[in-house]
């Protein structure tokens, strides 16, 4: 439905539909993108994307590297405005296998490359590499996609060397959705597999869905009583307020207690090596509440 309604925008469109033979540019410049973590990973290479969908929740859920204020709104990640993307005359647009349904139509504005970091082989850190690469080669900008890739390794290193060799206790991470639900990263997420990197366990062992994460009543975090537990922000108001206040059923959670758990600013649990290398830097932030014994 969505891509029928796109192909009869597109056709409205003053433009040319691209060749179906044409190819990327080697060394392209003129980049667009609607997904975030294709645009934290452009910026962190020194490349500026000529525009991005739902710049405004890039810049409140994935924050770093900032959003220069010229990147021009392409509206929604799934409807992507066909107008501007069009008006803007990328070489390529960058998506993701999200976004495969409106491929076909984007692909008439400019070549499109799908970049996949969440697969069913659960290895979101090793694609996240390979895409740098590949973005890397696809801008000249392989020396930076080299130099990238090695500073997140060293930032992981440095988290390792600031857990060190004390007895650690397992590490559980969620976004909140309300005060009675949460994404639980687990198996398959970037989070998870930095804290593996860093020689630290996830504390949740449930099974989640390719993109590494599970809906948990919060309830189910009762079992995790002895988890440093990091709640990664935007918090709702109202979880925030019986955090605070440890009202209702937050309030009775062991994980919960003071001293367990910690609040981190926003930090895209989808994106890409600059997630993780943010992440790793925040867990380093806080070390000593991995430390077994640390709660109070």
């Amino acid at each position: 439905m969505i891509e029928t309604l796109l192909a009869f925008l597109l056709a409205l469109l003053p433009v040319q539909p691209a060749a179906a033979d044409e190819s990327v540019p080697a060394h392209a410049e003129r980049v667009a993108t609607i997904d975030w973590g294709t645009a934290e990973t452009l910026l962190a290479l020194g490349i500026t994307p000529l525009g991005l969908a739902e710049s405004a929740g890039y810049r409140d859920w994935v924050g770093s590297p900032a959003l220069p204020s010229g990147v021009a709104e392409l509206g929604l990640r799934a409807t992507p405005s066909l107008e501007y993307l069009a008006a803007l005359k990328p070489d390529v647009i960058l998506s993701t296998p999200q976004f495969t349904a409106i491929e076909p139509v984007l692909g008439r504005i400019a070549p499109v490359i799908s970049l996949a970091t969440f697969t069913e082989d659960l290895e979101p850190y090793r694609h996240a590499e390979e895409n740098t690469r590949r973005l890397g080669a696809l801008t000249g900008r392989e020396q930076a996609a080299d130099d990238l890739i090695a500073a997140i390794d060293a930032r992981i290193a440095k988290l390792k060397g600031a857990v060190g060799m004390a007895a650690t206790r397992p590490v559980l991470v969620l976004y909140f959705q309300d005060d009675r639900h949460a994404w639980v990263f687990c198996r398959g997420s970037l989070f998870d597999d930095v804290l593996k990197r860093a020689g630290l366990k996830n504390a949740w062992t449930g099974a989640g869905n390719f993109w590494g994460f599970a809906n948990a009543g919060v309830d189910q975090l009762f079992a995790a009583r002895d988890a440093a537990v990091l709640v990664i922000e935007p918090v709702p108001p109202a979880v925030r307020a019986k955090l605070a206040a440890r009202d209702g059923l937050l309030g009775q959670l062991p994980a919960f207690a003071p001293g367990n758990y910690e609040i981190l600013p926003s930090v895209w649990g989808f994106g890409g090596l600059p997630s993780a290398g943010r992440f790793a830097d925040l867990l380093r932030e806080h070390a000593r509440l991995f430390e077994r014994g640390h709660a109070s």
